[in-house]
């Protein structure tokens, strides 16, 4: 597959995964105040190991029927907002890239950011399949009704990780959920703005727009014709399985009906979901790109002058 410009690795945003959310035993909820309190005193290494201890222990009422899904794509189409959105569901466990490297385990979420033990990283560089069955998609909370992680076109390409590719495709029982953006030029800067700013992502309103960039138009080309192979490779290698195509635009204007069909296809009860990030580019490509009318004379009459139809990010 075509090799892409990934995000940056580590933690991304504030977000504090759920060790006592859904719907849990009577005994449990009554503790829950009194648990999320110690847990908020604690620091975070303690509280989060303390976190994921009590979830393991919830597990064990629990079992693997939940709906196993994995959110396939690429950098800047909107995934880590898709992996909070889905875990304020109450049935929902999502984590993020943890294939993005073989340095850490790249969970995303608390409180497993922190989960990082020499035996998990043993496992998880030696065997990424038992790591996938026993620390993924293993037993959760009854309540857990999906549990799935991200995994973009150029992760786990090399071996031992190669393997979870095949892996996925051999199990059809395991949702995708395809992310794009239509606009890939739209994507393609959001991309390179990223990368010239180091904010992957924000919960925080940004007070300042960030300076224009210029983009070379071959680079461009590459990219474009890079991402529309990927997107068409992985559609094949996942032809036979259930798969929802979510588009960043389609989220964006629409993220209560999109989220409503995620949750339908995901067999989740419909809850309604928020979340505190922010996006980070808001003005138009023509304001963002220095030297977007070059690009867009470069590539007038070509497949993809359709990306300079001018309807901002």
């Amino acid at each position: 597959m075509s090799q892409l410009p990934s995000e940056t690795a580590g933690w991304r945003g504030d977000h504090v995964d759920r060790p006592f959310t859904g719907r849990p035993a009577t005994d449990l909820a009554a503790l829950r105040p009194l648990a999320r309190r110690v847990l908020d005193r604690l620091p975070r290494r303690r509280s989060d190991t303390l976190a994921r201890a009590i979830l393991k222990l919830r597990s064990l009422r629990g079992g693997t029927g939940y709906r196993k899904f994995v959110i396939v794509g690429i950098a800047r189409t909107g995934s880590t907002w898709l992996v909070d959105l889905l875990n304020a569901h109450s049935q929902v466990q999502a984590f993020g890239e943890l294939f993005r490297s073989m340095d850490a385990v790249g969970w995303d979420v608390r409180p497993f950011a922190t989960h990082q033990s020499p035996k998990l990283l043993a496992l998880y560089r030696s065997d990424p399949l038992a790591f996938l069955e026993q620390c993924v998609y293993r037993r959760w909370p009854a309540e857990y009704g999906a549990v799935g992680f991200k995994l973009f076109y150029y992760h786990a390409r090399q071996p031992p990780h190669a393997v979870v590719w095949d892996r996925l495709a051999a199990d059809r029982s395991i949702r995708i959920i395809h992310v794009k953006r239509a606009n890939v030029l739209s994507q393609y800067c959001s991309l390179q703005l990223a990368h010239q700013t180091d904010v992957w992502s924000s919960r925080r309103t940004p007070t300042s727009e960030p300076p224009s960039i210029r983009l070379e138009v071959e680079a461009c080309r590459e990219h474009f014709a890079a991402v529309r192979a990927a997107e068409a490779e992985c559609a094949l290698l996942f032809s036979s399985h259930d798969v929802i195509d979510l588009y960043y635009e389609d989220l964006v204007s629409d993220r209560d009906r999109q989220m409503q069909a995620i949750q339908s296809f995901l067999a989740l009860r419909h809850e309604p979901v928020s979340s505190a990030l922010v996006r980070q580019r808001r003005r138009p490509l023509s304001h963002d790109i220095a030297n977007y009318d070059d690009l867009k004379r470069a590539f007038a009459g070509t497949q993809w002058a359709e990306f300079f139809r001018e309807t901002g990010d």
